[in-house]
């Protein structure tokens, strides 16, 4: 069943249809709520209400939209939201507009085995500032494009690559401090 025919049995009085959205959502939700949050069970506590959120909100839902791209803009402002009240998140952030994609040689996987490799990346991507991992995970694990990225989060199309490029550096330096052995080419 699809989102949109999801969304139509819950219009209709089916509140348990609601339970297949929450099922197909959460992981990445929750994975992107800590990106932003640093903390897992206040990002537990967020993706609830940005469940709560959405549910209630379903009716204003635009029938054309992508259901994915809408509920994400609830979890991102919901968690945003939560840090300016708490005064975590940093007004602004100084951005490095001359950074390249990071191209990894095929031998790094072959030698250290993909769970490793992912276990790494997680590791530096939990490290960096929450400005440019929340980009960088909605692109790359979440597998939204930049048009999607600008609709969940609001910001300019332009902001969104540079903070992108700037993930991809600072993962990049962070890679090659870890495994000097490493080759990483820019893009």
């Amino acid at each position: 069943m699809t989102d949109h025919e999801v969304i139509d049995r819950v219009l209709a009085g089916d509140q348990k249809a609601f339970a297949s959205l929450v099922v197909a959502y959460q992981r990445k939700a929750l994975s992107l709520a800590e990106r932003l949050l640093q903390d897992r069970p206040h990002a537990e506590d967020l993706v609830q209400d940005a469940f709560v959120k959405a549910y209630s909100s379903l009716a204003s839902f635009k029938r054309g939209s992508s259901f994915a791209t809408w509920f994400y803009r609830i979890v991102y402002t919901t968690c945003l939201n939560a840090l300016q009240k708490q005064r975590r998140m940093p007004l602004s952030e100084q951005i490095d507009e001359d950074t390249n994609p990071v191209w990894i040689e095929p031998s790094f996987f072959d030698e250290l085995g993909r769970a490793e490799v992912e276990e790494i990346l997680r590791d530096e991507m939990s490290q960096m500032s929450p400005v440019y991992a929340v980009v960088m995970e909605l692109f790359y694990n979440n597998e939204f494009s930049y048009e999607q990225i600008v609709k969940i989060t609001g910001m300019p199309l332009g902001t969104v690559k540079t903070r992108l490029n700037r993930g991809r550096a600072l993962l990049r330096a962070a890679l090659m401090k870890r495994c000097p052995d490493l080759e990483v080419h820019n893009g």
